[in-house]
């Protein structure tokens, strides 16, 4: 399933930028890909790595060998891995994300146990990914707001 985010609507009908939840399935298997890249490839490739499922080993690693297919066939050469982000930084429901911790904290917004227990994966995902974000800081409250409509 291809989770889309409110805020990051006014890129889903071209794919101009790298969905979060794409970046989640990046994380998970390691993969390291620009901008540049991601718009090297048409919209229908874009759009097949947005809805690939990542839940077995073998559906993770038709994504790996998708990408793979795709970096040699735009850049020449194998896509450039690098160590797997661990689900657990971001998914444990008993314990909340330090970077989220402190980023809602900031304007006073605190995401509390309870809500943290009640969200799925790509949403804890979301908030850490956007916490620990240098490039736009507010991107995390609006990720915050939107998930707690859905809380």
């Amino acid at each position: 399933m291809f989770y889309r985010f409110r805020y990051e609507s006014e890129f889903y009908p071209t794919l101009s930028r790298l969905p979060l939840h794409v970046r989640m399935k990046l994380d998970q298997t390691g993969i390291k890909i620009s901008l540049s890249d991601w718009r090297s490839y048409s919209f229908e490739e874009r759009t097949v790595l947005c809805h690939l499922p990542m839940e077995t080993d073998e559906e993770r690693q038709v994504f790996v060998n998708y990408l793979d297919f795709l970096s040699r066939k735009y850049r020449g050469t194998p896509v450039p891995l690098t160590e797997p982000l661990s689900k657990a930084t971001w998914d444990d429901p008993d314990r909340i994300s330090q970077p989220v911790v402190e980023r809602s904290a900031e304007k006073g917004q605190p995401m509390t146990p309870q809500e943290w227990a009640h969200l799925k994966s790509h949403q804890r995902y979301a908030l850490y990914k956007t916490a620990v974000s240098k490039s736009d800081p507010e991107q995390f409250f609006a990720v915050l707001a939107e998930i707690r409509e859905t809380i």
